[in-house]
């Protein structure tokens, strides 16, 4: 089970080094040294006289899951220091080993022997260390939720900066957009219906659709309950006709729409 109160436990064990050189005599005095989070640095105790000492030494840290132990991990290697008791320069060591942290943050053992280089970064021996938890590692919900919203802001705003006014402008153009393709759709329609003069369709669609008024001629008003509804005979060719019905519904296309559903006859 997780930690109560986001807290955990890790063991780091120094188990052995092997072929160590001595700078100052035949066998060294090895003890090793690291340094793990914001904890103070950690030496192990001395093997004298050893070029392979054994130390199987244990070492166990409470930690707080937070935010920033999560980063450490996933950034920082630790560095294991192997140092000469016999050497009259106390900052001078025999070996050093970089051991990743990253497996730790997918619940991981870390467990290996790791090659060991001089100040030179020439190779000096090797060591054997074990890092794994008490408990699974399971970060605090801050540090899960702020690696969520990272993921989503990366899959949706890549190289960007998120502008509000230009987020409401994509929105109400995307609702332009969307009203475009309606009205296209409705004229494509209409088109179809008016190529074919004979058909049902087509008659119903022009009869709907104000036509325009012949020149110089107006339709007559309206003197009361009992005034005539007089039309016009459309001598307009049938191409043209068409073609001013679509230009209609371009220039109105609501309109048009109140008009095919209502029925309205001029």
């Amino acid at each position: 089970q997780p930690a109560s109160s986001s807290r955990n436990e890790l063991f780091i064990t120094v188990q052995r080094c092997r072929d160590l050189q001595s700078r100052s005599s035949l066998q060294p005095n090895p003890y090793v040294v690291y340094k793990f989070f914001d904890f103070p640095d950690y030496p192990t105790a001395t093997v004298d006289n050893r070029s392979h000492p054994e130390f199987n030494d244990l070492k166990s840290y409470s930690i707080l899951m937070d935010e920033d132990l999560d980063q450490y991990l996933k950034t920082e290697v630790l560095q294991f220091y192997v140092f000469d008791y016999k050497e009259v320069q106390m900052d001078t060591y025999l070996g050093k080993a970089r051991v990743p942290l990253l497996p730790l943050t997918r619940d991981q053992e870390v467990s290996g022997v790791f090659e060991l280089a001089d100040p030179s970064g020439r190779p000096a021996g090797c060591i054997a260390v074990t890092l794994r938890w008490k408990l699974p590692y399971c970060p605090s919900p801050g540090v899960t939720m702020a690696t969520e919203e990272a993921q989503l802001f990366s899959e949706h705003h890549v190289g960007g900066v998120v502008d509000p006014n230009q987020e409401q402008a994509n929105v109400e153009a995307e609702k332009t957009n969307r009203q475009m393709e309606d009205v296209k759709e409705m004229l494509q329609e209409e088109k179809e219906k008016l190529v074919n003069p004979h058909s049902k369709a087509a008659v119903a669609a022009i009869s709907k659709v104000a036509l325009p008024r012949i020149r110089g001629q107006k339709t007559q008003e309206r003197d009361g309950a009992g005034a005539k509804r007089v039309t016009f005979v459309d001598v307009t060719p049938a191409e043209d006709k068409v073609g001013s019905v679509l230009c209609c519904l371009v220039l109105n296309a609501p309109s048009v729409r109140r008009e095919l559903q209502e029925g309205i006859t001029v």
